[in-house]
């Protein structure tokens, strides 16, 4: 043990129209569109809709040959998500299970940071956040994982804010292996937050946001034509605000840019430049602590590090993509991807508890890490028929070049203990000095090549196959002591998966699909006569099956999954701020989940997922010993209904229910338990013409829970009740 520091099959013919949606180009490039349209992005040319039940809303439908689908989608559920298979193609088409929270989602939530929306996407858990710096680590189906995306490309390099809401249109959970498309990933799954896109309609909407604890927020969303062609189009969207918290001394500000162009060069050919700018304080707080493994003896306010620190963190970055159609079968899709970011500040963390039970012994240190990301990535898509089965090829390449500084200077805890009574805390005393420093520097690159394939065998069944080859190269020196260790690996990601569909509404499926994620970043590094660890591998299969309802107003799945992972990093028990290496580890259980329309007046998003995710093999944790922040039960519902017509025309009420049974503490076999919890949202607003005002009470009956820990040093707390008002007026 080692310590450290299928293939598109056209719809029916039906009349065709136009459709306003802001569209196609992101993750990947999907089937081609026809050679007399254009690659517009506010056209998608659609076949008729399809006929739902009387009463209830039209879903449109993407004719077959239309690039990536990253567009508007109403409601609360989605007919295509690019995740599974980076073509446009509908989910029931596709071996895997896609969970989406479109933007009415986000809004009706008034979610200003992904982690609110996450908490009502079934499958979803919240992991170690980074002193609430980060959407730093989740699990989805019992596999933790830091995986998440934007548009195809990771977050997750250097130590980016959390992502803002503002300019998000949707995200898509990825359910299952997404190592034959993305890369170094988790068995699980994985987030890919698609973002809102250039549109021809030019509007102007402005939001405000007031809350509990002294929270406030404006916002501006605006697009439009910037020629009279209405071949180049914008988009732009900002948001600042500042908040409070529940928690004792704690607060932050966030300033948000992000301008998009689009340029529709010819008919075939258009280019997106699409950019954000993030800068964010916050106080680094890494909750409150159990005594004796037992919560509750002191408030979930108390705060336990020392007030008047911050966080400063910031993020730049850029995506330029280039889309061209060949013809009407083939088209190619180019984009890159740079990102600038860094977290400078300072804190004081609990590092330990001495003999009393009410003095916690704590450290002082200072974090300046920074990174440079640059991603490129070529994809050519492409039908063409063999033997009456139809074929749609996707070929990519991706190259990935990080630059990542790590420095941390810290005093020490037991020969200097910045000591507090976490009963009668004092705080403002003499800071210890800074005693030594770890200044770290990684280099990482990795290429690869992935192709798939989704193919027609028949109008019943579909298939799909796929692989990715990684190269991977990563060089860390500890500039402090000259040390450096280094790790080369290539790997293959292969997937497969069937899908038979006896009725148009009505699909099952299989898939089985492997991962591969080496353990990096400055705790992988280990030291130096030790080496790195060993990259985490895994395998995942499932079966499942998906019902289309109401004429694809409402979607249900329903799934059986196994994972088992090897080489798996989790928390040390003893040794807080480090890692052990948990040997092998298995999740398996079972989820079903609905989203969309009950009636034209409700909609609905809900899901419960049974995991039973254990240790199978490890020389220091016990054999099936849970893991760490997974409940075997987990559960939420979101339901709002929304009057259509007569007096309470516009008037939407609604509320939603997270459960999250009890669940490990810290990494140690479960001896210390977070309990479970219940808690109640509610949700009311009010549409009228162009203006929406919103009330949210949060956690409703005022419960105490806690989201998730570390160990029994570092253990988060949810929100006490909160009341968040919202404003906003469309010109």
């Amino acid at each position: 043990m080692k310590r450290r520091p299928p293939s598109h099959r056209p719809s029916p013919v039906g009349s065709r129209r136009t459709v306003v949606l802001a569209t196609a180009v992101a993750v990947g490039v999907a089937a081609p569109v026809r050679a007399q349209e254009t690659i517009a992005l506010d056209e998608v040319v659609v076949e008729g809709p399809r006929n739902p039940a009387p009463g209830l809303p039209t879903v449109p439908t993407t004719a077959a040959g239309t690039i990536g689908l990253i567009g508007p989608t109403p409601g609360f559920r989605a007919d295509r998500a690019v995740s599974s298979t980076k073509t446009d193609v509908p989910q029931r088409d596709v071996p895997q299970v896609v969970t989406v929270a479109p933007r009415e989602v986000i809004t009706d939530l008034a979610a200003t940071r992904v982690d609110r929306v996450l908490n009502y996407t079934p499958g979803v858990a919240q992991q170690n956040n980074f002193g609430g710096l980060t959407l730093f680590s989740y699990a989805i189906r019992g596999v933790t994982t830091s995986e998440i995306y934007k548009n195809g490309f990771p977050l997750n390099r250097g130590f980016p804010p959390q992502p803002d809401t503002q300019n998000v249109e949707r995200i898509e959970v990825l359910k299952g292996p997404g190592g034959g498309l993305f890369g170094r990933s988790d068995p699980g799954g994985l987030v890919n937050i698609i973002t809102k896109q250039p549109t021809a309609e030019r509007f102007v909407e402005m939001g405000g946001l007031w809350g509990s604890f002294e929270e406030f927020r404006g916002t501006v969303d605006s697009g439009g034509k910037l020629n009279d062609e209405g071949t180049l189009l914008y988009r732009f969207n900002v948001a600042a605000g500042r908040q409070n918290s529940f928690r004792d001394f704690v607060d932050g500000d966030r300033l948000f840019v992000a301008p998009v162009v689009s340029w529709q060069i010819t008919p075939d050919t258009q280019v997106t430049v699409e950019t954000e700018f993030l800068r964010n304080r916050a106080v680094f707080d890494r909750g409150v602590i159990a005594i004796n493994n037992r919560l509750g003896a002191l408030p979930i306010s108390r705060f336990l590090g020392e007030p008047g620190l911050s966080m400063n963190q910031a993020s730049d970055s850029m995506q330029v993509r280039v889309d061209h159609r060949f013809d009407a079968d083939w088209q190619m899709r180019l984009a890159t991807y740079f990102n600038s970011n860094s977290l400078v500040g300072e804190a004081v963390e609990v590092r330990g508890i001495a003999a009393d039970n009410r003095t916690v012994l704590r450290d002082r240190n200072f974090r300046n890490y920074t990174a440079d990301v640059a991603i490129g990535q070529a994809e050519l898509v492409g039908r063409f028929d063999t033997a009456g089965i139809g074929h749609t090829v996707l070929l990519g390449f991706e190259r990935e070049s990080t630059d990542g500084r790590y420095q941390q200077i810290r005093s020490r805890f037991r020969q200097n203990p910045y000591s507090l009574d976490i009963y009668d805390p004092v705080y403002s005393r003499a800071a210890p000095p800074y005693a030594f420093q770890t200044n770290g520097f990684e280099r990482v690159t990795n290429t690869a090549l992935y192709a798939q394939d989704q193919i027609a065998l028949s109008p019943e069944w579909k298939a799909l196959i796929g692989t990715r080859f990684d190269f991977f190269e990563q060089s860390f020196r500890e500039r402090t002591t000259g040390t450096q260790t280094d790790q080369t690996y290539f790997a293959a990601t292969p997937r497969a998966g069937l899908v038979y569909q006896p009725l148009p509404q009505l699909s099952f499926y299989t898939n089985v699909g492997t991962s591969f994620r080496p353990n990096i970043g400055p705790d992988a590094a280990a030291s130096a006569f030790r080496g790195p660890f060993a990259p985490e591998t895994g395998l995942g299969y499932e079966v499942g099956t998906k019902l289309d309802l109401f004429g694809g107003a409402l979607s249900l799945t329903g799934a059986a999954f196994r994972v088992e992972r090897q080489n798996v990093l989790t928390p040390d028990p003893v040794n807080v701020g480090f890692s052990i290496a948990a040997g092998a580890v298995r999740s398996q259980g079972f989820e079903v989940t609905a989203a969309g329309q009950l009636s034209p007046d409700v909609k609905i998003l809900a899901g419960y997922v049974f995991a039973d995710a254990v240790v199978t093999k490890d020389n220091v944790l016990p054999v099936g010993a849970p893991l760490i922040n997974v409940p075997r039960h987990s559960g939420s519902l979101l339901a709002v209904h929304e009057a259509q017509e007569g007096p309470w025309k516009g008037f939407g009420i609604g509320g939603g229910v997270r459960a999250v049974g009890e669940r490990a503490g810290d990494a140690n076999g479960g001896a210390f338990r977070l309990p479970g919890y219940i808690a109640v949202d509610a949700l009311a607003y009010y549409r009228w013409e162009n203006v929406r005002f919103g009330l949210n009470v949060e956690n409703v009956f005022d419960s105490t829970y806690y989201v998730s820990s570390l160990s029994a040093l570092r253990v988060y707390p949810g929100s006490p009740r909160r009341f968040t008002g919202t404003v906003s007026v469309r010109f």
